[in-house]
């Protein structure tokens, strides 16, 4: 009878001792299942700066941001990690198996989160997403010219046309159909003053974006103001 006592209690022992190194496992996955959701945030963020257009997870697994070895494999889902169709800032809800709760909990905690934050959907689980924020509001312009379907060149000339450039690092140009240019701060972007190559461009519908009290300087020294209905000039 003592020896069969003494065989239940080692098993126990065995057996919660093997639970423990499963739950130190999860828990160092999960860490690292975080770690790769903050990289891709941050090197989506670094491909905007660098190259003025929206990469699929594939572009950014290169050497010049994620490395060409890195891995999407995710222990917790049938599926690899991968951005949500259609959306830019955001990436799947990763776990998707049964999992204890404390993995979830774990995983959805802001703990070890700086860019990225989960969204949980109780009632439709597919539809929770991880979001993120870019830093930068370069960054954030860049994303948003290229999301209402317009292209941004590497390099201003006066051959472009109905396109966006970056000029150097703090100014973005538009060019219209004939090359006169509008030229923007990258940060400010339509909420800060511009400057025009052309008073030609005084009844661009671009124009009708800036916010009212904003400076429309033209190439020539020429002063205008934005007001609620016109484009004023500033003696």
């Amino acid at each position: 009878m003592k020896i069969l006592i003494i065989l239940y209690l080692f098993f126990n022992f065995l057996n919660a001792k093997d639970t423990l190194v499963v739950q130190q496992q999860n828990v160092l996955y999960v860490q690292n299942l975080i770690e790769v959701e903050e990289k891709i945030a941050s090197n989506f963020e670094k491909y905007l700066l660098n190259e003025y257009s929206i990469p699929s997870l594939n572009d950014l697994i290169d050497d010049e941001y994620l490395g060409s070895n890195f891995t999407t494999t995710n222990k917790f889902s049938s599926s690899d990690i991968d951005f949500v169709s259609g959306d830019n800032l955001k990436i799947k809800y990763a776990i998707t198996k049964d999992v204890q709760l404390y993995v979830t909990a774990l995983y959805e905690r802001d703990l070890y989160r700086n860019m990225t934050t989960v969204y949980k959907d109780e009632n439709t689980p597919s539809n929770s997403y991880v979001s993120f924020e870019l830093e930068s509001k370069v960054a954030e312009n860049i994303l948003e010219i290229l999301e209402a379907g317009s292209s941004i060149a590497s390099e201003c000339s006066a051959t472009l046309t109905n396109t966006y450039c970056i000029t150097n690092l703090s100014a973005i140009r538009w060019y219209d159909s004939i090359s006169r240019w509008i030229e923007y701060s990258n940060e400010d972007f339509e909420e800060g003053n511009v400057t025009i190559s052309t008073t030609g461009l005084l009844s661009s519908t671009k124009l009708d974006e800036l916010n009212v009290g904003a400076f429309v300087l033209v190439n020539n020294g020429d002063k205008y103001i934005k007001t609620l209905t016109d484009i004023a000039k500033v003696d």
